[in-house]
């Protein structure tokens, strides 16, 4: 499916949406975590986006608001084909409606996959730095992290060093998290590198949970490979989670979706699934359908928006001396390097949010390797995008 003209598109994203006091955390919470007014300050740390939904979203909300009757809904056949029809239309992936399961957000599916395929004590593997909330739940469920660091190629983007990662082993090794696509640092691992990690899953006798929220949200000239379709002999140790909601800026509606091919880790997932008695709301599946079968257009649109975002920010930053942004592969998450700059984390968070008003994501949330690195969110109207930019330009003008 083709975006539509250029000129409908910078309608549909130039357009600036006032948030404050709107309980959006993105905003609202600005005070609170960053001590900036929201009136002043331009947010780009929590991974959600500025622009209005697909309009095929919004208009079922609006059609269920209007019957006024909100009882439970059931996951029904239409639901499963929605998503099973949007992984083979885009990723070429053949996904069998049995294999589904419906969680309150990736997190959530991350959580029950511990309880279901580890004991507490047991070591789980991610390769950092990488989204934060993984860790968190790790170290919550009482099992053991071991942080795999990835390594800065020489064209600037990580890669996994799984030599490395076999000598940091303990023997109590049962699982290993991927996000793939990674964030931070938007890498779209390549097929011999899901080879790779699938040998090493087979070879240490661990699960392999792989995280592919962000798969949508892939630049023109990569290709997201779903694991599964990577490696499909994985399929006795691979969950694959999977959501609309970063795609199409529905984070709110916390809603996932849980690919299990396999019959027997399939009945262990669900086992914890009854137990919590855990299943979705009637928004959460109507949004999903809606987004699948009527948002494809506007996601092409937006990839053509963050693109040329992706574009405005690097030809910035990277003129900055001292600031290095990694190159962007997938999502809209921005991994800038500072280190060059020899500057304390306090001096770079006082240059930051006292000078230029702006809040970040710091890379120390992200685990070893975040240390002097910064997530910028650049999925907002360009307008506001190039005030962000200025206002960097400006503070590191005299460094």
């Amino acid at each position: 499916m083709q975006p539509l003209s250029g000129d409908i598109i910078s309608m549909q994203f130039d357009k600036i949406h006032n948030r404050i006091g709107t309980n959006s955390d993105k905003w609202d919470s600005l005070k609170s975590l960053y001590g900036l007014s929201p009136d002043k300050a331009i947010p780009m740390w929590v991974a959600d986006m500025d622009f209005q939904a697909p309009e095929s979203v919004t208009n079922t909300i609006r059609d269920m608001a209007e019957r006024g009757i909100y009882g439970y809904a059931r996951e029904d056949d239409n639901y499963r084909q929605a998503i099973c029809g949007w992984m083979e239309r885009r990723h070429k992936w053949k996904v069998q409606p049995k294999s589904l399961f419906s969680v309150n957000g990736i997190v959530n599916a991350i959580a029950i996959a511990i309880q279901a395929y580890t004991k507490p004590r047991d070591s789980i593997i991610i390769f950092s730095p990488v989204y934060h909330a993984i860790a968190r739940v790790v170290k919550a469920s009482g099992r053991r992290l071991i942080e795999s660091p990835l390594v800065k190629g020489p064209t600037g983007k990580y890669t996994m060093d799984l030599e490395a990662t076999s000598k940091s082993l303990d023997g109590n090794e049962t699982m290993l998290i991927l996000c793939s696509p990674h964030n931070p640092g938007g890498r779209v691992w390549q097929q011999e590198e899901l080879e790779q990690v699938a040998l090493f899953a087979e070879r240490h006798n661990l699960m392999i949970i792989s995280d592919e929220i962000h798969h949508d949200l892939v630049y023109s000239d990569f290709t997201h490979i779903p694991f599964e379709k990577a490696v499909p002999s994985a399929q006795p140790y691979l969950v694959t989670l999977t959501s609309t909601t970063k795609t199409f800026n529905i984070a709110g509606m916390h809603t996932g979706n849980v690919i299990i091919s396999d019959e027997k880790i399939r009945a262990r997932f669900k086992k914890i699934l009854l137990e919590l008695a855990i299943s979705p709301s009637s928004f959460g599946i109507e949004m999903t359908k809606a987004a699948y079968n009527g948002g494809e257009e506007w996601l092409e649109s937006l990839l053509v928006y963050l693109t040329e975002n992706k574009t405005m920010f690097d030809s910035v930053i990277n003129n900055i001396k001292g600031l290095e942004s990694m190159p962007l592969e997938a999502t809209y998450l921005c991994w800038v390097d500072y280190r060059a700059l020899n500057m304390t984390l306090s001096e770079y968070k006082k240059k930051i949010e006292s000078e230029t008003q702006i809040a970040a994501s710091y890379g120390e949330t992200f685990g070893m390797g975040g240390d002097g690195h910064l997530r910028f969110n650049i999925a907002m109207p360009k307008k506001i995008l190039d005030s962000a930019l200025n206002r960097l330009k400006n503070a590191f003008l005299n460094v």
